[in-house]
């Protein structure tokens, strides 16, 4: 499992640069930057007292799943990064680990 580092601050799953969810899903299909993936498990940030699906605990190790056909980290729509840096704010967010074939 790929380590993931994420600066998306507003996003609810961030907790001191890492992602708490114990998978993500890397958007893209026909991307050929980065900038045209986007992390399809972003969550705006909310009041946390609200929100009903709360991952507190930062995971650097994680499950990912990508559609991005062109990248060379992607092994039958899994990374196979050893690390991968989602960047971004609010819901404009990369994959900035993308690396076209």
């Amino acid at each position: 499992m790929p380590k993931l580092q994420c600066n998306v601050n507003s996003c609810s799953s961030n907790s001191s640069g890492y992602c708490c969810r114990p998978n993500i899903h890397v958007d893209g299909e026909a991307a050929l930057t980065s900038s045209d993936t986007r992390c399809q498990s972003f969550t705006e940030k909310r009041n946390q007292m609200t929100s009903s699906t709360r991952y507190d605990s930062p995971n650097e190790s994680l499950r990912v799943t990508c559609d991005a056909r062109e990248c060379i980290h992607n092994q039958s729509k899994k990374c196979s990064a050893n690390s991968i840096d989602i960047r971004g704010d609010h819901s404009d967010t990369k994959c900035a680990s993308f690396k076209q074939n």
